[in-house]
């Protein structure tokens, strides 16, 4: 099983979760109880920013610590059944494909049971976060069950306790960091939302479609067949920039280029939509993030093309590293 790839799918499907229809909407109360402040003071900044930030940390341990053990289990349940893995494949991934077109289609009405833990009131000092953040685990809801279930079968095909553990660990990174930006930036993360939530139904419409696909590759064993095909991308990258060190050059200065021409693009549609919304306002005409962005690529793209910057190489390093 390619160990690296794995780890990427772990941590967008814990990114895919907090984007979830039933988790991205009630961030707020979250944050407003762990931290024990009202909505408004969370609004109106009226409360510790590194209290709500620390307090953030200990409810995302709390879930960690509980999908972590989970992973401990399902892969220790894998190694158990290891001399069956290509039954186990084939089950685990039909399982998968099945929750992917419930999570699109909803037709497994059984599985919007949610078994959320109630809290009634949040106890005091660091347990509070604590215990509210392995509630949150333990509520298998709807949205995050399917998601965590496809790491978990991933976990459990891995047949390896530590590897288990590291997929959950690495999956409850995806879910906790933004939560935990959230709780940072809180007047950002409600003007975020607001955008995020008209395109709820298109996440998760991606997401189902996302644990199809896993649970495909689960079931044919593919994902161990990508390190062939990594190699093979690094291989003919390699061989491409010795014989044409010029092609490669080009080829990524013309895909970085492209990109920065979009992102301008973009920029300058939404500081003129903006500056007649609500007149010339240097707050509201200068984005200073999606101009670093802009910079950002602009540059790679420069230095590409100059040679300074060995962008091919570092791709055919990256995919060679993926097949180990």
């Amino acid at each position: 099983m390619d160990q690296n790839l794995n780890i990427i799918i772990a941590f967008a499907a814990g990114i895919i979760s907090f984007l979830s229809p039933c988790i991205l909407p009630v961030i707020p109360s979250y944050l407003s109880f762990i931290g024990g402040v009202s909505y408004n003071e969370l609004v109106d900044k009226k409360t510790s920013k590194w209290g709500i930030f620390l307090k953030s940390l200990i409810f995302v341990a709390g879930f960690s610590l509980v999908f972590t053990a989970m992973g401990v289990i399902f892969s220790s349940v894998g190694f158990a059944f290891s001399g069956a893995s290509r039954i186990i494949n084939m089950v685990a991934g039909s399982i998968v494909i099945v929750l992917g077109l419930n999570y699109m289609f909803n037709f497994i009405k059984i599985l919007n049971i949610e078994k959320k833990l109630q809290l009634g009131k949040r106890p005091p000092g660091a347990v509070g976060p604590m215990l509210l953040g392995m509630a949150f685990a333990a509520g298998w809801t709807p949205c995050i069950g399917p998601i965590l279930a496809s790491i978990l079968f991933l976990a459990g095909i891995s047949g390896q306790g530590l590897e288990g553990a590291a997929l959950l660990a690495i999956y409850s990174a995806g879910l906790g960091v933004p939560f935990i930006l959230a709780g940072l930036f809180f007047s950002s993360y409600q003007n975020r939302m607001k955008k995020l939530s008209r395109h709820l139904y298109k996440i998760k419409i991606a997401s189902g479609i996302l644990l199809v696909a896993i649970g495909i590759l689960i079931f044919f064993g593919s994902l161990a067949r990508l390190n062939t095909l990594f190699f093979a991308m690094a291989d003919n990258l390699n061989v491409w920039a010795g014989e044409n060190p010029a092609g490669p050059r080009i080829m990524f200065f013309t895909i970085f280029l492209f990109f920065s021409i979009v992102l301008i693009f973009f920029y300058i549609r939404r500081v003129r939509r903006m500056k007649v919304q609500n007149g010339f306002d240097k707050k509201t005409s200068v984005y200073p993030a999606r101009l670093i962005l802009i910079v950002i690529f602009f540059s790679v793209s420069i230095l590409t093309l100059s040679g300074t910057l060995d962008i091919p190489k570092l791709i055919a390093n990256w995919l060679t590293f993926q097949g180990i």
